[in-house]
């Protein structure tokens, strides 16, 4: 699928633009997003971290839980990562006991997962073996599951269409550099438009994330990874950003700033102006994260995931009818409620 020169245009001034001038892309971009979804706002706050505010609280690690496939085990030792997220996952390394944690879901109360692991050498998650059981976890439990990819093949992409999973989600990298000095992998940014090709063709919702900053906080080939991502037709597009994690190689790396989140959103709102755009779970935390949750209202987000108290306020102060999910912030209305408290 072609992007049109005028999307390729915008995508470029959102990045380049001098800081001055871009006020009118947020008013555009404000409403575009009022013009194609209305006032909804959906925040999202998923078992997978202890969350808790004046408005929301959210503490059960099982209303939305991650489940990682690999353990802890990644075999690529990422910069940013180095298989750190890994052990914040509920391990589940056979289909037997992936599929005790569904049945420990139900239990709960929980209304699904988010399946995800450790790479290969090759890029991919290794979730070929597991899609049957998650194919039982939807017929027989009536779970909603996505799933992280990595780099995807035909099997794959053809096994996850059959199993009627509700989501794919992958990093999509426009920076080769980036994607062999951070994340240490052999291949090229065309990996990634593949995948998303694969995955569109057989009838498996896209839902693809930007990591902004990952280059040790430079703004390196995000542009062309919402390129990559325009010419497709996601569900929705996740936008997050590169966060420094204790004991990894990039602990003490510069992070993005607030602004160049903010650009990002809003390259893929007006870029993609009829798909929804996500303030996804990661990005720094105090003042950083509060001024990121204002401006991506601003640009026009769709839903948050773990707002700030500051961020939620903004948004009832810009008149948003917002409502609440334990949901993954990829399936926005899975467990909502309405009004400010959850």
């Amino acid at each position: 699928m072609m992007i049109s020169d005028r999307y390729v245009d915008v995508i470029d001034f959102c990045m380049k633009a001098p800081e001055e001038e871009l006020g009118p892309l947020f008013e555009q971009a404000w409403q575009t997003s009022r013009q194609h979804f209305g006032d909804d706002f959906a925040l999202s706050i998923p078992g997978m971290v202890s969350y808790e505010t004046e408005h929301i609280k959210q503490t059960d690690p099982f209303r939305f839980p991650s489940v990682s496939i690999t353990g802890d085990a990644c075999a690529l030792a990422c910069e940013h990562c180095d298989a750190k997220m890994l052990e914040t996952m509920i391990p589940a390394t056979t289909p037997q006991e992936l599929w005790q944690v569904f049945l420990k879901i139900v239990e709960r109360g929980g209304t699904g997962c988010l399946v995800s692991g450790g790479s290969t050498l090759g890029g991919d998650v290794p979730l070929l073996r597991f899609i049957p059981t998650i194919k039982r976890a939807k017929k027989e439990l009536g779970l909603s599951v996505v799933v992280h990819t990595g780099v995807v093949f035909e099997e794959v992409a053809a096994a996850l269409a059959d199993a009627e999973v509700d989501g794919a989600m992958l990093d999509i990298m426009g920076s080769d550099s980036t994607i062999s000095e951070i994340y240490h992998l052999e291949i090229v940014k065309e990996a990634f438009e593949h995948s998303m090709g694969l995955l569109s063709d057989h009838g498996v919702p896209l839902m693809p994330h930007v990591v902004v900053g990952l280059h040790r906080g430079e703004l390196r080939g995000e542009a062309e990874a919402v390129r990559m991502i325009a010419r497709h037709k996601p569900e929705r597009v996740m936008i997050v950003a590169f966060k420094p994690l204790l004991d990894t190689p990039m602990e003490d790396s510069p992070t993005s700033t607030p602004m160049e989140v903010a650009r990002v959103i809003l390259a893929c709102r007006l870029a993609m102006p009829d798909t929804p755009v996500i303030m996804g779970c990661a990005r720094p935390l105090g003042d950083h994260k509060i001024e990121t949750d204002k401006l991506a209202i601003r640009a026009g987000v769709n839903g948050m995931a773990y707002p700030s108290e500051e961020g939620h306020e903004f948004a009832i102060e810009m008149g948003l009818d917002i409502s609440v999910s334990t949901g993954c912030c990829c399936l926005t209305d899975e467990g909502a409620t309405t009004g400010c408290c959850g």
